[in-house]
């Protein structure tokens, strides 16, 4: 199914029952809806579930590249949920995806029960402005390679198995390296600009043991510094931890929103 508006169309499917707590999936760079195969699966008996393909990805068009993606992407999400006559939602994101789950939690408090951020990076507090030095080297380093080759770097220091680095690829390759060029100097806009305050909702971060040592301890301090949040690590995964080992990441995710809707697990 598709949404429109002024901006352009984004697609998005959704599962479950009408009348059921609402979550939705945002994915990450160069990925699409189907990213959370595994957790649609999982949920949607229970939960009313909505995954999307946010602009310049999967099925959805390209916006404006002026615009702040993240913060564009987040209000796209909440036309979406009015669209959908849903008032509150539970946001879950993936890497970038959680970038814009914070940025529709900043903005639209009200409407954010609880967040589950996976493999994700806190935005409060911003990060330097020299961080914007990364622009040209990102440009040179992409241009030297080959699509295919960097498809399949991209791929190589994200996941730990073959059908998931398979998918990566696949996708890198039909974003294309241009987009994700434009991608990734927005992941870095969006470290400078920040959002503007702690968030309040309940939170749960989820992280693979395989990540990289300083991206383990990042998202301990964002643990750390966030009252009303719990953190998971998952055993035997990288990056794209809900597709290395989908089954710990559900049973994490179900066990958090038994706990924020009280029901029973």
């Amino acid at each position: 199914m598709y949404y429109e508006n002024k901006l352009g169309r984004i697609y998005y499917e959704v599962h479950g029952p009408e009348n059921a707590p609402a979550i939705v999936f945002s994915h990450g760079v160069t990925m699409d809806h189907r990213t959370f195969k595994e957790q649609v699966d999982a949920l949607k008996d229970k939960y009313r579930v909505i995954v999307w393909d946010m602009p310049y990805h999967g099925k959805s068009s390209a916006i404006d590249d002026s615009l702040h993606l993240s913060a564009t992407a987040a209000d796209f999400l909440m036309e979406l949920l009015d669209y959908l006559k849903i008032d509150k939602a539970i946001l879950a994101g993936l890497s970038f995806g959680t970038f814009v789950s914070q940025h529709a939690a900043s903005k639209y408090p009200a409407r954010v029960m609880a967040m589950v951020q996976i493999s994700g990076q806190s935005l409060y507090p911003k990060r330097s402005g020299f961080l914007n030095i990364l622009k040209p080297l990102f440009v040179i380093a992409t241009k030297i390679q080959s699509e295919k080759r960097l498809a399949k770097s991209f791929a190589k220091h994200k996941t730990i198995t073959p059908h998931t680095f398979e998918y990566l690829v696949e996708v890198f390759q039909h974003t294309g390296k241009k987009t994700y060029l434009h991608l990734t100097n927005e992941m870095i806009r969006d470290w400078v600009t920040g959002i503007p305050q702690l968030l309040k909702q309940p939170m749960l971060i989820i992280y693979g043991d395989r990540e990289f040592g300083a991206v383990k301890k990042m998202h301990q301090r964002w643990h750390d510094s966030t009252p009303n949040s719990e953190i998971v690590m998952i055993n035997n995964a990288h990056h794209i931890t809900n597709q290395d080992n989908p089954e710990e990441v559900n049973k994490a995710i179900l066990s958090f929103l038994a706990t924020q809707l009280g029901q029973d697990r």
